[in-house]
């Protein structure tokens, strides 16, 4: 028997919910003033990466996601999951690393609240238990729309927050 997730899913659904943050760090470049080439220049990827992403022809990868939204000054979180123990940074991890791992670790921790297994979670998104396991150890990073496609089974949403 299926446990059903610990609160209703989001409205929308995760493509949308992607193009709605996506929508949102486009407008906080412009209100910055930035360019889409400044961009590029501080993430260190190219001008036309950031304007496929902003157009949405392409999905960056989530480490270029949490640097694009690290450098207009916001951060992604998970919100609607229980809160737990918050990670701390390991000695000599990486930021982007450690901000993946807090990802996955609150996703984790709904999932277990949830009293979902990793072969359910994987059921639902249609990939394996051991890629499951990969994600919440932090041995494999999820992409971008897989990230908030997991928040969307477990009833909860990825969102941005000014830092």
């Amino acid at each position: 028997m299926r446990a059903e997730p610990p609160t209703q899913p989001t409205a929308r659904t995760p493509q949308a919910q992607l193009e709605l943050i996506i929508a949102q760090l486009k407008t906080a470049r412009r209100a910055r003033r930035l360019t889409q080439q400044a961009l590029a220049d501080g993430l260190g990827v190219s001008a036309l990466a950031v304007g496929a992403w902003e157009t949405g022809k392409d999905t960056p990868a989530l480490g270029n996601f949490l640097r694009w939204a690290e450098t207009l000054g916001l951060t992604a979180a998970v919100t609607g999951a229980p809160t737990g123990d918050t990670p701390v940074p390991r000695r000599g991890e990486p930021l982007e690393q450690f901000r993946i791992r807090c990802l996955t670790s609150a996703l984790a921790g709904a999932r277990e609240h949830s009293n979902w297994s990793q072969e359910m979670v994987g059921d639902a998104l249609g990939v394996s238990t051991w890629t499951v396991h990969m994600w919440e150890t932090g041995h494999r990073v999820p992409r971008t729309l897989r990230l908030i496609e997991w928040c969307h089974a477990l009833g909860c949403e990825l969102t941005l927050v000014a830092r």
